[in-house]
């Protein structure tokens, strides 16, 4: 067994799911040719390069973030849904 192949071995058991022999052969197969993929670009020598935070040259607009004391009541009053001291939100899944 190689190192890719004990590296997925070892992901699949962390993960807790069950997966079928024929799911993890195909997961063998995904996983090698993404390996395959990223190889030329990780062998590229990025040593002189200076890191980005960001990939675009964009400035902040956001407002300074001020702490403030807030009355509990004008936020309940201000949410969608509120009872029993919880805010309620929407089901996003059946």
């Amino acid at each position: 067994m190689d190192d890719r192949s004990a590296g997925l071995d070892k992901a699949i058991e962390a993960i807790k799911i069950g997966v079928s022999d024929p799911e993890r052969n195909q997961l063998h197969i995904e996983l090698d040719q993404f390996l395959d993929w990223l190889e030329p670009m990780l062998g590229v020598d990025t040593g002189d390069q200076e890191g980005l935070l960001f990939s675009h040259d964009a400035v902040n607009v956001l407002r300074e973030d001020s702490p403030r004391q807030s009355d509990p009541a004008e936020i309940q009053e201000a949410a969608p849904s509120f009872a029993g001291g919880f805010y309620l939100v929407p089901k996003i899944m059946e």
